[in-house]
């Protein structure tokens, strides 16, 4: 009975790990871009790179003594040898063959991934403005008529949990701001079944390639 429950704990767990979701959030504004990784309730920030310890300033003598082992270190290395240059490897033949033939295999990935990918959160605010008023007014135009064209794309092959999309127009502005958000993230258990699925589906496909090649070049070599 204590084993039963030991497993069920453990399969609790997994669980609850494979519902964690992982991913990014990327966001564009008057302060710059900020791109953030996502793990659960855990976030790190990418760019920009926190300023990271300063260095203390080298003393003279130090750098002296840097200076002097450099040059003895260049002093103490043997000449190189330019007559004995290295023959680039050829690789081996067919392998170029057998990579083409993961292309569906990839393909059919990309289709999965995209399926599963989460947009959590995807906002736009763009308010134009300008010194020309027709100028402005026919920008605001083609940026409706872009985003009419962007957003069904969106909406049939990704899942989109919140959206918010707002466009204006400011005469008061002498250029366009823009600021944006997206935030993108996919569950533990749904990275883990792609991977398995496919790299054991790109793993076979590897092999089966290889035995093909090998009893092509068998053939030939009886010939």
């Amino acid at each position: 009975m204590t084993f039963l429950k030991a497993v069920l704990i453990v399969l609790l767990v997994l669980w609850l790990i494979s519902l964690i979701r992982i991913g990014g959030r990327v966001s564009y504004g008057e302060s710059g871009l900020f791109v953030t990784a996502l793990a659960g309730p855990f976030k790190i920030q990418l760019l920009p790179a926190k300023p990271g310890k300063e260095k203390k300033p080298q003393k003279p003598e130090e750098e002296k003594q840097k200076k002097g082992k450099a040059k003895k270190q260049k002093k103490e290395k043997p000449p190189a040898a330019e007559n004995h240059k290295e023959e680039p490897k050829e690789g081996k033949p067919g392998t170029l063959s057998r990579l083409m033939k993961l292309l569906p295999v990839v393909g059919q990935a990309c289709g999965a991934l995209k399926r599963k990918i989460r947009i959590d959160n995807l906002e736009l605010e763009l308010i134009w403005g300008g010194a020309d008023p027709a100028a402005v007014a026919l920008s605001y135009g083609r940026a409706n008529a872009a985003l009419g064209m962007l957003w069904p794309i969106l909406d049939n092959n990704f899942k989109v949990k919140r959206h918010s999309f707002q466009i204006g127009v400011d005469y008061t502005l002498t250029e366009p701001a823009v600021k944006a958000r997206a935030a993108v993230t996919m569950t533990v258990g749904q990275i883990v079944t792609l991977g398995v699925h496919y790299g054991v589906k790109a793993l076979v496909t590897w092999i089966k390639s290889g035995r093909t090649l090998r009893k092509k070049q068998e053939a030939l070599s009886h010939e």
